[in-house]
């Protein structure tokens, strides 16, 4: 699991806003035959800096996206 995106990432699709946060799906050119990463960070916009921070998790294997979708389920099982 990576800190944050590189530069290098093209964002094959951004999802809509979560608070302050933002969800893309990245793919990486430079690594063909890799599958797309989810990446799920802040976004800030202030008077000396626009852009995404370090804060958020970048989920990289088909294996993490299940366990958080795993996750997601239990909680929304529990609230129901």
């Amino acid at each position: 699991m990576s800190t944050h995106p590189t530069e290098k990432d093209q964002v094959l699709r951004e999802f809509p806003p979560l608070g302050k946060y933002r969800i893309r799906l990245l793919h990486n050119p430079k690594r063909p035959g890799e599958e797309p990463a989810l990446d799920i960070r802040e976004y800030v916009a202030g008077n000396t800096f626009e852009g995404f921070t370090r804060r958020g998790i970048k989920l990289t294997s088909r294996a993490e996206m299940d366990l958080l979708r795993d996750i997601l389920k239990e909680v929304l099982d529990l609230k129901s």
